[in-house]
């Protein structure tokens, strides 16, 4: 069975260096992150950027995000990653 993480973040300026410590100290291929407290931009470049250093060290990986928003996926539509996306309730 596979096991996730469960990660969330808030509004903080050093988001993306507390998910590459948090990779850099767990066994974590598969996480899912909770997001829903963020603004779509912020979001979706948190998802773009964390997705990337997530695929780097665990290339069969997976990742699930929880967006406050479905349009999110239109930004970053043109990206091919590892993950999935699912709308807060």
């Amino acid at each position: 069975m596979t096991k996730f993480y469960d990660l969330k973040f808030n509004c903080s300026k050093n988001k993306i260096e507390k998910f590459k410590k948090y990779l850099k100290t767990h066994e974590c291929p598969n996480i899912n992150v909770d997001l829903s407290s963020l603004n779509i931009f912020d979001a979706a470049e948190f998802i773009v950027l964390s997705s990337v250093y997530h695929s780097q060290k665990y290339p069969a990986g997976k990742l699930k995000y929880s967006v406050s928003s479905p349009d999110i996926k239109y930004l970053i539509s043109n990206f091919t990653m590892n993950f999935e996306l699912v709308t807060a309730n």
